[in-house]
């Protein structure tokens, strides 16, 4: 079987969010095994990656329809409130287009509404919620919701439901109470209108808040030409020397200089095969290495945030609510290098660093895919906050820098540069959920760079579920992260390896997204962040430990678990944020 099958549902959907662009890699013939003896191969296949999409995307509908209800809720409890009020209250929702009280079929109050609702539309209830079928005007998709209150009164809210739209993306479509579907894939090769559409054997999942059913409808992908995993006539370069750069572009006069970092350069010959460039240049005297630009890709004190007591399993398995009483992370920085962040998330906008676009060379680390923004919220989320999520390292300040683009798709160079300004602009730790199977030299120099200037670099291990080596993960100077479920047990995607530092949850893990939205994603990139975050809280509580001794930290204080020991799969195991404050303050 070939693993390349499940890449482009996880790049387009994020839930397994560490994807990797690279080589078509199949499974060993010398079939492994975990400690139970059961085989790592049969696990990795399309049902359970289609289980793990579907169950990602119902809990991401079920946390945003109760985080809407909740508003509409804390509305109703405003009773003093007018209708400007609430107009300016739907102005910072724009999920939220409408919001009434009535009671008997008279309107009390209402904002954003031409007229008076519709509330025959409400012919739906769970419990004492009442909601309407989706619904279509001017393209969009709408619903209504409605709750009775003990006065008899009756609170109504129209919901604009573009949010569900972009995050199942091609991978899923999503049917009504009714089974009809209202939210589907530009996949013209799916064009159901009913659940009785459905061919069997499609993963189903149902919000049990709406009645509404999921269906993932992964598909399978072409092998992937060996010149996709590098920009084609392109090349870094490493020159010997700065007063080498004129002799050798004059040697060379043909090459256009993309972008200049000394002694690195980024250049690119027209009509010329990757192969072709880097043959001529490894012979040129002034250059220490020459190698193509690859492509890389995105692979709890009790808080009172809303999401924490009944979604965010994650952080009370790590015993965090202990180690919070001695720290929250204040005076570290977190580099989350990645597709940038939401700048303006109600969650990140009063605790970011002005961050750096190495795609482009500006300041504008703005998030337009979700990757970044979803990394950061577990790493470092405003905490304690009654809203939202809580962040493992909730003080820390992010510093977010732009590598990927709006598809979770960037270059080894971009990742390099990103990795050097982080460093450069008081990163005291990095987070890194992205990789690729190609060792890059200067990927090599910047990861170098980091660890010497006593930057504590952590990674994901990769989604692919094979032993082979990724980078960065692969590199001895990073600590790298494997991904746990909830019974902590080993992902069933997760890769694994002697490279493999620690273990953290990483599957059905909520967090933000953009907009002021909060989704469930699954992937080792959901892994890596909890391990930053608990770096932060280390050299939080003990600003003079070293990076080697913040990794020795985390490592001994790790619950092991799987075989005795040490092994690929779970390193030394899981993280205990408890344990390794403790040894942090001795």
């Amino acid at each position: 079987m070939n693993v390349k099958r499940f890449i482009k549902p996880l790049l387009i959907i994020a839930a397994c969010a560490l994807v990797v662009v690279a080589a078509s890699y199949t499974f060993p013939t010398d079939e492994a095994t975990d400690y139970q003896g059961v085989s790592v191969k049969q696990q990795y296949d399309v049902h359970s990656m289609d289980r793990l999409l579907a169950n990602d995307l119902k809990q991401t509908t079920s946390l945003f329809i109760q985080q809407i209800n909740q508003q509409f809720e804390s509305w109703a409890d405003s009773s003093s409130m007018s209708t400007a009020s609430f107009q300016s209250e739907l102005n910072e929702h724009p999920h939220i287009t409408g919001f009434a009280r009535m009671k008997d079929d008279q309107v009390l109050e209402s904002a954003g509404f031409q007229g008076n609702p519709d509330v025959r539309k409400l012919d739906n209830s769970t419990g004492d919620h009442k909601y309407s079928d989706p619904y279509e005007r001017n393209g969009s998709q709408y619903m209504l919701l409605g709750k009775t209150l003990e006065d008899g009164s009756m609170i109504i809210g129209e919901v604009d439901l573009t949010f569900v739209q972009s995050f199942i993306k091609d991978i899923a479509s999503v049917a009504d109470a009714g089974g009809n579907f209202f939210a589907s894939s530009e996949n013209t090769d799916v064009e159901w209108k009913t659940m009785d559409d459905v061919p069997a054997g499609q993963h189903v999942e149902t919000v049990s808040e709406l009645g509404w059913k999921i269906v993932v409808h992964s598909e399978d992908q072409k092998p992937m030409k060996a010149a996709e995993h590098f920009h084609e006539s392109r090349a870094v370069v490493k020159l010997k020397s700065a007063n080498d750069a004129k002799k050798f572009f004059e040697a060379n006069d043909q090459l256009t200089i993309i972008e200049t970092n000394e002694p690195f350069y980024l250049v690119e010959k027209k009509d010329t095969s990757s192969e072709q460039l880097l043959n001529q240049l490894e012979g040129s005297p002034y250059v220490i290495y020459a190698e193509p630009d690859y492509r890389f890709a995105k692979q709890d004190a009790i808080p009172n945030d809303e999401f924490f007591e009944p979604y965010q399993w994650n952080l009370k398995q790590l015993d965090l609510e202990k180690a919070w009483n001695d720290t929250d992370g204040s005076g570290v920085t977190i580099a989350i290098i990645d597709t940038g962040i939401d700048p303006n998330h109600v969650e990140l906008k009063n605790k970011s660093e002005k961050g750096y676009n190495a795609i482009d060379d500006t300041e504008d680390a703005t998030d337009q895919h979700g990757h970044g923004t979803h990394v950061s919220g577990i790493a470092a989320a405003v905490t304690d906050n009654q809203d939202g999520i809580a962040g493992v390292s909730w003080n820390s300040k992010i510093l977010p820098i732009k590598v990927l683009d709006e598809n979770g798709e960037g270059s080894s160079y971009a990742v390099a540069k990103g990795l050097y300004w982080a460093v450069d602009n008081g990163a005291d730790v990095v987070n890194m959920s992205l990789g690729d199977y190609h060792d890059s030299k200067v990927l090599y120099d910047a990861i170098r760079y980091a660890y010497e200037k006593d930057v504590v670099i952590v990674t994901a291990s990769g989604n692919d579920n094979v032993g082979d080596a990724m980078y960065p993960a692969a590199y001895p100077e990073v600590l790298t992260v494997a991904a746990l479920d909830e019974s902590k047990d080993r992902a069933f995607y997760s890769n694994y390896g002697d490279h493999v530092d620690i273990a953290a949850p990483g599957t059905s893990i909520p967090s933000l997204f953009l907009d002021d939205q909060y989704v469930v994603m699954s992937g080792t990139s959901m892994a890596s962040p909890h391990v930053a975050g608990l770096c932060a809280l280390i050299r939080s509580v003990n600003p003079s430990l070293s990076n080697d001794e913040v990794y020795d930290i985390v490592r001994d204080t790790a619950t092991d678990l799987g075989a005795p020991g040490v092994d690929q799969y779970y390193g030394y195991g899981e993280i205990n944020a408890n344990a390794a404050i403790k040894q942090a303050k001795q």
